[in-house]
């Protein structure tokens, strides 16, 4: 039996899009729960699932896991690519469906940890598809956090499921995040007996995008939101990626650039701009002050190999320049040079259409399963944004409410991101400030922004990028090397983070092999010496 089957429902959670807590559990014994012993905490989650009810939804199961469980996951969506998790602590999972509509809901689950540390953290989800995120909700029940992972209405790692179905749309865009915050919150407060002392938000990509539009439309779910390589401007983004896929076209096309092609570009990247930041490392520290020229690599009647012709330099000079609309206003940045274009090209550069833009423009956009990525105009990408089903763009620049409920957003993005440019990140920034009319000074009394040398999108690349986003970091626990625990402590003590320190991980891929300290934006990292490149107290902020 499918534990998360439908649940059909008559009663709906009519306070949900209010943005308050309304009393849907109702726990049948004591009000107030302590675990003294393990024993409690096993017999407890043993008997949960008959002692908890909740208006209109399910709970499927509740059972006790012991640190090391190899759990079997059957019920996963296969296109989610996990079939079972090692658990990282003892703890309480819980399963249940909880309606979003009368004709819609989605699956939430809960990690309550033995080590309980009186925190409450929703994870959410990844690109387009609905897949519960196991190494989020597992990095954060490891730490102490009552940790709920959900779905996104729909399961699944693509936006299929939205085909001619504007509830799962809604779902997507914002109301799946909320409703399972709000389920969290009061499931954590039913199984602990009290409602958690703080609350926090840990999401990256759309998991990014999503804690944004919790800190726009629902201020008052989150204590602490920590947001990184958000896919803000999310129309904008996946039309970026159909122009890119046209720019190269297919593998036999005059504009289609080799492998071997994009690793003479990459060392051509660095030797033009590695130095611009201070120091030869292999990494850039601020693209923006990279003008890359690629006609220098162009083939000449003495240079037959290693080289361009006029239309591949054509094409990255394409790749590497902003996109305009029909009216020449700015659409999307530019794909940031300083991408490792030598160690893999970006899924945008390899011949084949997006499968993100044809995903999105097929059960999003036109309802068709038949529209074919390689017709993509920029005219579909001015049709895409005049629709922004429920304002799924999450652009709003008025972060007032959450800023007056003395929330905290941090945000980080990686220098590296091939996916979405760092620079979208610094444009929201912008857009913040202009629409509240702060300075820099004045916004980091509640959102900062750090810029991630060296990291691709979200995690892995050529630097340190190891910053506590995920149980990479595992044993790393203290605010100055934990982009998490320093969200915590910015919360909880008013301390904030000047720089985000992040970790190069050794081939082990558990030593640190160096630390490098990130700056927050708008200032970047510029070498000072003396020393190695590798050495933390040779740069600094400016």
């Amino acid at each position: 039996m499918d534990l998360f089957q439908p649940v059909k429902v008559a009663l709906l959670w009519t306070g949900q899009l209010l943005n308050v807590t309304l009393p849907f559990f109702a726990f049948r014994g004591s009000h107030s729960l302590s675990y003294s012993t393990q024993d409690e905490f096993i017999a407890r989650c043993g008997s949960f699932i008959h002692e908890a009810s909740i208006p209109g939804a399910t709970i499927h199961f509740s059972q006790y896991l012991t640190t090391g469980t190899n759990l079997s996951l059957s019920e996963n969506h296969p296109s989610c690519g996990v079939s079972h998790w090692i658990v990282p602590t003892d703890m309480c999972r819980v399963a249940m469906s909880v309606p979003t509509s009368d004709t819609s809901e989605m699956s939430v689950e809960a990690w309550f940890p033995y080590n309980y540390a009186g925190r409450y953290l929703t994870t959410t989800n990844r690109g387009l598809g609905g897949c519960i995120l196991y190494n989020e909700i597992d990095y954060s029940s490891s730490l102490g956090f009552a940790s709920i992972g959900m779905n996104s209405g729909y399961n699944g790692s693509s936006a299929a499921p939205i085909l001619n179905n504007p509830n799962a749309m809604e779902d997507y865009a914002y109301r799946s995040a909320h409703t399972g915050t709000v389920a969290g919150k009061e499931l954590t407060k039913l199984f602990y007996g009290s409602p958690a002392r703080k609350s926090y938000y840990l999401g990256c990509s759309s998991g990014g995008r999503q804690g944004f539009k919790e800190a726009q439309d629902f201020p008052g779910d989150f204590d602490g939101i920590l947001a990184g390589a958000p896919a803000i401007a999310l129309n904008r983004v996946v039309a970026w990626g159909g122009y890119l896929s046209q720019a190269v076209g297919s593998p036999d096309s005059d504009t289609f650039i080799t492998a071997e092609n994009w690793a003479l570009v990459n060392d051509e990247v660095l030797r033009q701009c590695d130095k611009l930041d201070g120091a030869v490392d292999g990494l850039l520290e601020n693209p923006d002050l990279c003008h890359f020229v690629p006609e220098v690599l162009l083939c000449t009647h003495g240079r037959k190999k290693g080289c361009l012709t006029s239309k591949q330099a054509e094409t990255v000079r394409t790749i590497f320049s902003p996109l305009y609309d029909l009216d020449g206003q700015l659409f999307y940045p530019r794909m940031p040079p300083g991408i490792n274009t030598k160690l893999e090209v970006p899924f945008y550069l390899n011949g084949q259409p997006s499968f993100l833009t044809e995903d999105w423009f097929r059960y999003v956009v036109y309802n068709d399963t038949t529209w074919d990525g390689r017709t993509f105009s920029r005219k579909d990408a001015a049709v895409a944004l005049a629709q922004n089903p429920f304002n799924v763009e999450t652009w709003k620049g008025d972060l007032s409410a959450f800023a007056a409920r003395n929330g905290k957003l941090l945000s980080y993005h990686g220098l590296q991101d091939f996916v979405i440019p760092a620079e979208i990140s610094q444009m929201y920034y912008a857009h913040v400030a202009r629409t509240m009319s702060l300075t820099p000074p004045d916004l980091d009394k509640f959102y900062r922004l750090f810029m991630v040398s060296g990291m691709d999108h979200c995690r892995e690349g050529d630097g340190a990028w190891v910053i506590g986003q995920d149980q990479t970091s595992r044993g790393r626990t203290k605010p100055n090397q934990n982009a998490l625990m320093a969200l915590v402590r910015w919360v909880e003590e008013g301390v904030a983070p000047e720089v985000l320190r992040g970790a190069k991980l050794a081939k082990d891929g558990v030593t640190p092999e160096y630390w490098r300290a990130h700056c927050k934006w708008p200032q970047m990292n510029r070498y000072i010496g003396p020393g190695a490149p590798t050495n933390e107290s040779s740069w600094a902020c400016s």
